[in-house]
C-alpha cells in the first residue's frame, strides 16, 4: 500500500466540502488533481470510497469508515510537525504559556524575572484568554506548559498535570450594598438573589463562578461577564451587580473602598494545576520553565493543597522520575 498523505488531506475535503468542486477551492488543486488523488486512493485500497453516481456525492460504507482513520492519521501527522516545531521554538528560547488573566498577573511576572536572568535569551508569551481545547493548544499553538483551572476529565493521552494550590471564591461589593452589612459570610441564597458580575472568557460554554454555583444546585445568568478581575472590580464600582471571583483574582485588584466577603459554603473553591507534554524538560529553558512553575511559592489568596494531595512520591500525573518536584532523571542523550 502507498497511500500518500496528499491523497488523505483531499479526500477529507471532498468529505467536508460536500463534492469535488468545492474540495478543489479547499486544497488549492485543480478539480482534475482532486479526482486524480480520490482514484488513486481508492485503486490503492481496492475499494469505492464515494458515490459518485449521487447528486451531491456521498460517502460508501467504507468511505465512512476509512474517513475516520484519515482524520486521525492527518491530525497525527500535524501534532508530530507541530510538536517538532515547539521543540525547534523551545530551542530558540521561545516558549507559550496558557493560563488565565489572574493567574498570568499573580504568579508569573516573578517567574519570568527569574528565568530570563538565567536565559537572557528567552521569549516568554502568555495566552491568557483562549484555552478551552488545552490539549489541542500544545501541539497546534506551541504551548509548552498551562497553568489553569483544573481541566475536566479523561486528560488527553500523555498531558502531565500538577496539582498547585486551591482557592476559595468569595464576594465583593460597594460599602452601600445590603451584602455589605452582614457580619457573617454570604449564603448562597443570598447571593444568587443577587445581579452577578463574573469573570469568564468567549470560549467557555459557561463562566467558571456559574458553573460552580451550577454545581451546588444554583442556576445563576450573570448580569455580566468579564475577561479580566479589573474590569470585574470596576463593573462592582459603577453598581452594575455583585463580583464574584476567585480569591487570587481579588487579591491582584485593586479593592480599595469596596468591601471582600466570604461565601459560607467551603466547596465554593477552586483548584488549579500544572500541565504539560513530557517533550518540554527536553531542552534547558523549558526544564527550567517547568520547575519554576511546580516549585513556585502559591500567590496571596491561595492556600496549598495537603501534602498527601500535592506532594506524594509521585503526584497524579507526574511522570516518572519527578519526587518532590525535581527532576532526577538523567540528560537525555543529544542526538
Amino acid at each position: 500500500m502507498r497511500v500518500e498523505l496528499d491523497w488523505l488531506e483531499t479526500f477529507l475535503a471532498v468529505v467536508d466540502r460536500g463534492g469535488f468542486t468545492a474540495a478543489s477551492e479547499q486544497v488549492h488543486r485543480s478539480q482534475s488533481r482532486v479526482s486524480a488523488h480520490i482514484a488513486a486512493l481508492e485503486r490503492d485500497l481496492g475499494v469505492r470510497l464515494i458515490d459518485r453516481a449521487h447528486r451531491p456525492a456521498r460517502l460508501t460504507p467504507a468511505g465512512a469508515i476509512f474517513a475516520r482513520h484519515a482524520r486521525d492519521i492527518v491530525a497525527g501527522v500535524g501534532s508530530a510537525r507541530s510538536a517538532v516545531g515547539t521543540l525547534r521554538g523551545m530551542d530558540q528560547g521561545r516558549l507559550l504559556v496558557l493560563t488565565t488573566a489572574c493567574i498570568g498577573a499573580a504568579q508569573f511576572p516573578g517567574l519570568v524575572a527569574d528565568l530570563v536572568t538565567r536565559y537572557p535569551g528567552a521569549q516568554v508569551t502568555l495566552a491568557e484568554q483562549s484555552w478551552h481545547d488545552v490539549a489541542g493548544q500544545f501541539p497546534a499553538d506551541g504551548a509548552v506548559v498551562a497553568v489553569l483551572p483544573v481541566l475536566v476529565r479523561p486528560l488527553a493521552p500523555g498531558l502531565q498535570e500538577r496539582l498547585l494550590w486551591r482557592e476559595p471564591i468569595r464576594v465583593v461589593v460597594r460599602p452601600d450594598h445590603d451584602l455589605a452589612h452582614t457580619d457573617r459570610p454570604v449564603s448562597l441564597d443570598e447571593l444568587v438573589g443577587h445581579p452577578l458580575v463574573v469573570s469568564g472568557t468567549s470560549a467557555e460554554t459557561a463562566p467558571e463562578v456559574s458553573r460552580i454555583l451550577g454545581e451546588r444546585g444554583r442556576a445563576v445568568h450573570p448580569r455580566a461577564v468579564v475577561g479580566t478581575p479589573q474590569t470585574l472590580v470596576s463593573m462592582v464600582r459603577t453598581g452594575v451587580g455583585v463580583g464574584v471571583a476567585n480569591a487570587v483574582a481579588l487579591e491582584i485588584s485593586d479593592t480599595d473602598g469596596l468591601v471582600v466577603l466570604d461565601i459560607d459554603d467551603p466547596r465554593m473553591v477552586r483548584d488549579v494545576a500544572g500541565y504539560w507534554y513530557d517533550v518540554l524538560v527536553y531542552t534547558g529553558v523549558g526544564r527550567a520553565l517547568l520547575d519554576a512553575v511546580l516549585q513556585a511559592p502559591v500567590p496571596p489568596g491561595a492556600v496549598a493543597l495537603p501534602p498527601q494531595i500535592l506532594d506524594p512520591a509521585r503526584p497524579p500525573g507526574m511522570p516518572t522520575g519527578w519526587r518532590n518536584g525535581q527532576d532526577e532523571r538523567a540528560e537525555p542523550p543529544r542526538m
